[in-house]
């Protein structure tokens, strides 16, 4: 009899909601954006679910700027993120506000603000998010430590650069396929100016991608920063010439000789 009562509790609208609200989540999570906010908005007229639903809005809104660049997306996603009580919501997506806000600060030109909310919420999303989605906050975290880095000169510049390598170097000893510590553990050894052991990290890199499912992405991002920014400074330091000396042409011409023979050797089997 206590059973059945405290079943009456649970309106048919609130199931609804939840129905919803689980239904947003999915379709954000495959990408579907303006499905998620449909849903979300559905959701979020039942009040128990208002500030999940609200949540799932401002993150879609975000990917929608990210893809169209419509500055009305990343304003009304701020204004969603801005007016959320985060007392309100579940261990997780406290979790999932902060990147949200990490990522509009970051895509409202604030990279060390962002770094900032990034770096403080990288120990419990470790804890709690699923893998790719906690790899999608490591790409967030590093792109924004690392363009935080380009701002700065000097031994200021190679310090943040160290700081970011340093971070990412835990993450890749306690996760070697990561493939987000990989990428910006190159990124960061190149930006402190340790070339030699970028193109070491480079290449581990690129063989332990292998067959893992993101390895083909991995690679091609490898691959573009290896060949249009890591070998030519890597010639211009061995030669000590300009870029279009002719001895630092034919040294970054050998260097993708020797990429291109070394990613060949371990590529896929045809």
């Amino acid at each position: 009899m206590l059973t059945a009562w405290a079943l009456t509790l649970v309106s048919p609208g609130s199931a609804a909601a939840q129905s919803n609200l689980a239904r947003a989540r999915m379709l954000y999570n495959s990408g579907q954006f303006d499905e998620a906010i449909a849903a979300a908005a559905s959701a979020g007229r039942s009040a128990s679910a208002a500030s999940s639903a609200a949540l799932i809005i401002a993150r879609a809104r975000l990917e929608r700027f990210r893809k169209v660049g419509d500055p009305e997306e990343l304003a009304a996603a701020r204004g969603e993120l801005a007016s959320l009580n985060p007392h309100n919501l579940a261990p997780q997506e406290l979790i999932e506000w902060q990147i949200g806000i990490g990522a509009a600060l970051f895509l409202e030109n604030q990279p060390g603000s962002a770094a900032e909310v990034f770096t403080t919420v990288l120990p419990s999303a470790r804890a709690r998010l699923p893998q790719p989605q906690f790899d999608k906050l490591l790409e967030w975290w590093g792109a924004a430590m690392s363009q935080l880095a380009d701002t700065a000169t000097g031994e200021a510049r190679k310090h943040s650069y160290e700081i970011l390598g340093s971070d990412a170097r835990l993450e890749l000893e306690r996760n070697p396929l990561s493939a987000p510590a990989t990428y910006w553990t190159v990124v960061a050894l190149r930006g402190a100016g340790d070339l030699d052991r970028a193109w070491a990290a480079a290449v581990a890199g690129w063989v332990r991608a292998g067959e893992q499912p993101d390895g083909r992405r991995l690679r091609a991002d490898l691959d573009t920063f290896v060949t249009l920014t890591l070998i030519p400074e890597r010639a211009q330091a061995r030669t000590g010439q300009r870029l279009d000396a002719a001895v630092t042409v034919a040294e970054i011409g050998a260097l993708n000789e020797e990429w291109r023979v070394l990613t060949a050797r371990w590529g896929p089997r045809d």
